[in-house]
């Protein structure tokens, strides 16, 4: 009896980069995450895993840096100089490597840009490192974070803010402009935007008015991922949370990551950006009439409004992959191949 690696996590700390990882047993029945499985923890002498490291998500490119006792499920990586590094973690006794990388990259002056890659999908399989990420604006990307930028090798840009805020904070890399215009009322009524749950009112039905007014630009998104030198991409609005929390929402559904993984990427945003770095914004809504509690509610993460969202597609499409061939006019070939090329 082997082992596999079912699972690795990648996080920067003051002292290095933090690896940890979970074994399952290996009874030669199939992927110990695949569907209807029921893996145990591996313990024994084959537990011991290599941890190699490189700066492309493909092993093959990987250094071997050390050999993990059984005993040991967690080890701290350092001085692995400048980058972004891919770790991948393999069973010393033969076996898969599972790679894994720090889900955000961490820049100077933009706060909440996201690999997609590592999911886990419902075919035993997982989204692939490196591949589509997810942002907020990029404006206040610094000549630091320029360099380090073009190390990820991005060849698409998907701006999906409106023209008044892409003129406001322009993009300092060439962008497509795939504006997801987000519906709103001409005059709210600002006595229902006072506390912290009109706010998430709001946000709920606004994810639902932008599902049903923006489906074709969805669809179109989706399609250029798939198209030649659509990838590596990245698609970002102004905060990262709502209108490109929506289309990474739809993207991973599509590619088989259960619901409650896709709500627990939206809710990554919350740990990121919040209302405490966007005080323009709150001065100019409180300005309006806007409560600040409502403000706080919208500009948050509740996972429920997301998961509305969703539902809703659920209720009123059949679901994400039919609205995605039916309003949003996606291909199903296109479907097939965003599976092909985004899942390993």
């Amino acid at each position: 009896m082997g082992v596999n690696v079912a699972a690795v996590e990648v996080e920067t700390h003051d002292d290095g980069l933090r690896v940890s990882w979970s074994l399952v047993a290996d009874h030669g029945e199939g992927p110990a995450d695949g569907p209807g499985a029921h893996p145990s923890p591996a313990t024994g002498p084959d537990a011991a895993v290599d941890i190699a490291v490189g700066p492309t998500p493909d092993h093959i490119d990987h250094t071997h840096v050390l050999r993990a006792e059984p005993d040991v499920r967690r080890v701290v990586l350092r001085d692995l100089g400048p980058g972004r590094h891919y770790v991948s973690v393999s069973p010393s006794a033969g076996g898969s490597a599972v790679v894994a990388a720090e889900r955000r990259v961490a820049f100077e002056g933009v706060r909440n840009f996201r690999d997609l890659g590592g999911y886990p999908t419902a075919a035993g399989g997982r989204t692939r490192w490196g591949r589509v990420f997810r942002a907020d604006a990029l404006g206040q990307l610094t000549v630091t974070d320029l360099a380090a930028y073009e190390q990820l090798g991005l060849r698409a840009v998907f701006d999906l803010r409106g023209d008044r805020e892409r003129l406001d904070d322009p993009n300092p890399v060439e962008s497509r402009h795939l504006a997801f215009s987000q519906p709103h009322d001409e005059r709210p009524d600002l006595s229902l935007l006072q506390t912290h749950e009109h706010g998430e009112r709001r946000l709920a039905g606004q994810y639902v008015d932008i599902l049903e007014t923006v489906a074709p630009s969805i669809g179109e998104l989706l399609a250029n991922l798939v198209d030649p030198g659509g990838l590596p991409a990245v698609f970002h609005c102004a905060g990262g949370k709502d209108r490109t929390g929506l289309a990474a929402a739809l993207l991973l559904s599509t590619l088989g990551v259960d619901r409650g993984t896709v709500l627990d990427d939206y809710e990554l945003t919350g740990r990121f950006r919040t209302i405490e770095h966007e005080p323009q914004l709150v001065a100019t809504l409180v300005g309006i009439g806007f409560g600040r509690p409502a403000i706080g509610g919208m500009m948050g993460t509740p996972r429920w409004a997301m998961a509305g969202a969703l539902d809703h597609l659920d209720q009123h499409h059949g679901g994400v992959e039919p609205y995605l061939i039916g309003p949003a006019g996606l291909d199903p070939e296109v479907i097939d191949e965003l599976r092909h090329t985004l899942v390993v």
